[in-house]
């Protein structure tokens, strides 16, 4: 198992500014910083990644509406994953394999994307702050409620 690090929010928003929207998680921009990266096991979605450089993939916002769809339909709150798991459902049609393909981090890119549209829901009001709800839940708030009964 890997060893938990704490880090101030200097340095959080310092890798935040480092990082590739979409793709980064906080370990893949420290590993692209410090060139530990090392070629990928798998040359199909290398070469996705060199050709396609984020053509056919879903756009982040596109998110929003399964999200609020989801959650709305589960009571205003699910588990991280049973979002996820929905949102997955709704778009089967529209991902993309590009959006299904694994980053360095280990995560599909399409569910990078998805919690990135969340991160940008929270900051919105749309959804709890993560201190104000169940651990891994994720919370609509009025205005999400709102928002979900038109999506």
């Amino acid at each position: 198992m890997a060893p938990t690090i704490r880090i101030d929010d200097d340095v959080y928003a310092w890798l935040q500014g480092q990082a590739k929207p979409f793709d980064d998680t906080p370990n893949s921009v420290l590993r692209r910083l410090a060139d530990l990266d090392k070629p990928s096991a798998t040359p199909v979605v290398r070469a996705v990644r060199r050709s396609a450089d984020n053509a056919g993939k879903t756009p982040q916002q596109a998110f929003r509406t399964p999200i609020l769809k989801v959650l709305a339909k589960q009571g205003g709150q699910a588990a991280r994953m049973a979002v996820l798991n929905g949102v997955e459902k709704l778009l089967a049609n529209e991902l993309t394999p590009y959006d299904k393909a694994d980053i360095d981090s280990g995560t599909i890119r399409w569910q990078k994307s998805a919690e990135w549209e969340v991160r940008k829901m929270r900051e919105e009001g749309l959804l709890k702050p993560v201190k104000d709800g169940p651990h891994g839940y994720w919370v609509l708030t009025r205005t999400g409620e709102a928002a979900a009964r038109t999506a």
